[in-house]
């Protein structure tokens, strides 16, 4: 009898916390037009799976509960929702991204040779940290008494550890940007010859890392990436 109540409560524990995974669909859009975003990165922060959307700018992602979703893309700010409460019982996400006005007065005159992704990298930046209204505490701050450092106790608050979570999210969402604007669907097409569906399959497969695009700056770096890539994932005909 004891056995028994033991497995109940075990069965019971398990079905209380267990995190079913399944595959969800959904729609990118423009927040003020509601056109879809194209090749925007939807990232499960836990797993690491990283979709593109397509033309209409739907993705799947395989994801489970309470799950963390970011997306980004090229001229928008970044976003995140938790895969919970009322996202739980939607057949089709909708989500939106606020695009970027990048008016960049202050920085128009020393702006030439930037990069679009430089220009939208400023404002993201500035419009983050405005919204964060200060950036983290050190975790070692100067002492003020005897010598060397001392711990900074207030750096371990939960509103400092929020604050540094926030900046996490949005530091890796940065390295998304950067990965959208090196590895283009132009780029790709171009070495490849491949369009649609089948683009987007190989781009999802053979998505680089923040990492290697950075020890990688040159296009020929790329185009021997993507023709390797091509080895591992030929298209399906």
């Amino acid at each position: 009898m004891r056995a028994l109540i033991f497995s109940f409560a075990l069965l019971l524990s398990c079905s209380l916390y267990a995190q079913p995974t399944r595959v969800i669909w959904g729609y990118l859009k423009d927040s003020a037009t509601g056109e879809p975003i194209v090749m925007a990165s939807v990232k499960n922060n836990q797993s690491k799976q990283t979709v593109l959307t397509n033309s209409k700018g739907r993705f799947s992602l395989t994801v489970s509960p309470s799950q963390l979703i970011s997306f980004s893309a090229v001229g928008y700010h970044f976003d995140t929702i938790y895969y919970s409460n009322t996202y739980l019982l939607q057949d089709t996400l909708l989500l939106h991204l606020t695009s970027l006005l990048t008016s960049l007065e202050t920085v128009t005159v020393t702006a030439r040779g930037m990069s679009r992704y430089q220009l939208d990298s400023i404002q993201r930046h500035r419009d983050f940290f405005q919204s964060m209204g200060s950036t983290p505490l050190p975790t070692i701050s100067g002492a003020n008494y005897g010598a060397g450092v001392a711990l900074n106790i207030d750096r371990f608050s939960k509103r400092e550890k929020k604050k540094r979570k926030a900046i996490d999210y949005f530091t890796n969402s940065e390295q998304e940007s950067y990965i959208n604007y090196r590895y283009t669907p132009d780029l790709v097409t171009r070495y490849t010859g491949l369009k649609e569906e089948k683009l987007l399959e190989f781009m999802g497969k053979s998505r680089p890392s923040w990492e290697w695009l950075r020890k990688h700056p040159n296009e020929e770096d790329l185009a021997y990436y993507i023709n390797d890539q091509l080895k591992k994932y030929p298209p399906v005909k």
